[in-house]
């Protein structure tokens, strides 16, 4: 059976730290399946990947969500006021109840 050790990384600028937990300061970045298998990602192949024709198109059964993976059918301005009704009708609920 294997022992995992804690292995201190010295940085000498705050810098180098990364901005996420699954990230090494060299640029590495890894994740775990739910089956518990670790999967490192090279910072180098993960740019490679973005120049994939795979990459450039939308998954096949992704949802339809207006606004987030298709234009909004609605301006932006409109949603913003339809969300300020519905606050404002929970605020009088709350005071007539």
């Amino acid at each position: 059976m294997s022992m995992t050790m804690a292995c201190p990384v010295v940085l000498p600028r705050l810098v180098q730290l990364p901005d996420c937990y699954s990230q090494t300061p060299g640029g590495t970045l890894f994740s775990t399946t739910p089956g518990g298998t670790r999967i490192i990602y090279d910072r180098k192949f993960l740019l490679e990947c973005r120049n994939s024709p795979i990459a450039r198109t939308p998954p096949c059964c992704l949802p339809q969500i207006p606004g987030v993976t298709v234009p909004a059918t609605h301006p932006m301005g409109k949603l913003q006021e339809l969300k300020e009704e519905d606050e404002e009708e929970k605020t009088l609920q709350v005071w007539f109840q």
